[in-house]
């Protein structure tokens, strides 16, 4: 019975395997660098942006049909870069689900001309996060597995065949699954723009200690010293220099770089933010118009 029923899910997670064929895609670069991506829609493949490198034109295979494809876009906001087909694909993309904790995940990938397969269960689901890169993740879905190289940019699907999202290898090696919708949202605006708009300072930052006279209510010890700044940029034309210390943004304690990323958001453009700054031992605030940087 026990083998019965062990053979009978084996060759369920194999069937489940091969109706990911026609949109598990691999992508060559010009360099021969490969990377897994999804045909997400009849003539577009998303990748992982952060395994993307610099190569514009690729080589797409999905299911045994070959595409040329030139880089759309890429939004390293939500981990998603887009690949326009010279042509489309037959495509047949499962619909899209929210897991539950616990649920199986089955990770596909390709290696070369080979696919790949990991089983996985899904560890934890939150609510909508923001990235580092202030984009705005619709769930935080980590799995317990391990993502390798193969799987990253690949498809997470359901034991029933619902595609979660694309897994993506987060900090501190955490697996996690940027989902369908956030993958959706990001597809359209890239095919439309070219990119995701994001809110931008114009400043580069680097933590410093901050001095015990400057520490708000003695809490914060560090902050950020302006180390380079745009000319005409939102914080230059706040009356921001470099070598001014940043206390904190909109409120919120500026002791990571991260922390100011996560308020400069696609809907943060045209919005006023407080800006408190540490100068020549004197505290001094300031209000800085967030505009939008282009996508590169």
């Amino acid at each position: 019975m026990a083998a019965a029923i062990l053979s009978q899910f084996s060759d369920a997670l194999a069937e489940l395997s091969a109706g990911a064929r026609n949109f598990l895609a691999s992508a060559r670069a010009e360099d021969g660098s490969t990377l897994t991506g999804v045909l997400w829609k009849p003539d577009a493949v998303v990748v992982s942006e952060q395994a993307l490198g610099d190569a514009r034109s690729y080589e797409v295979n999905a299911a045994g049909n070959i595409a040329k494809a030139e880089l759309a876009g890429r939004d390293p906001g939500t981990n998603v870069a887009v690949l326009k087909l010279d042509r489309a694909l037959a495509q047949a993309l499962p619909s899209a689900a929210v897991p539950r904790v616990a649920e199986l995940a089955l990770l596909l990938g390709r290696s070369g001309s080979d696919a790949t397969a990991r089983l996985a269960m899904v560890r934890s689901v939150g609510g909508a996060w923001q990235s580092l890169a202030g984009g705005t993740i619709d769930h935080r879905i980590t799995l317990d597995g391990y993502i390798g190289s193969a799987e990253e940019g690949g498809p997470v699907l359901s034991a029933s065949g619902a595609i979660f999202g694309v897994a993506a290898r987060g900090a501190r090696r955490e697996s996690l699954v940027i989902p369908a919708a956030t993958v959706e949202r990001a597809v359209t605006v890239i095919l439309e723009k070219g990119g995701v708009e994001r809110g931008w300072l114009g400043v580069s930052l680097h933590p410093v200690a901050l001095p015990e006279t400057l520490r708000p209510e003695g809490a914060q010890r560090v902050g950020l010293m302006v180390m380079d700044i745009v000319a005409d940029g939102p914080a230059a034309k706040a009356g921001v220099l470099v070598g001014d210390i940043l206390i904190s943004a909109g409120g919120v304690a500026a002791n990571r770089p991260g922390k100011i990323a996560r308020q400069l958001g696609s809907t943060s453009i045209g919005k006023k933010l407080d800006i408190t700054l540490a100068r020549a031992g004197a505290i001094v605030t300031r209000e800085a118009t967030i505009e939008a940087r282009k996508p590169a």
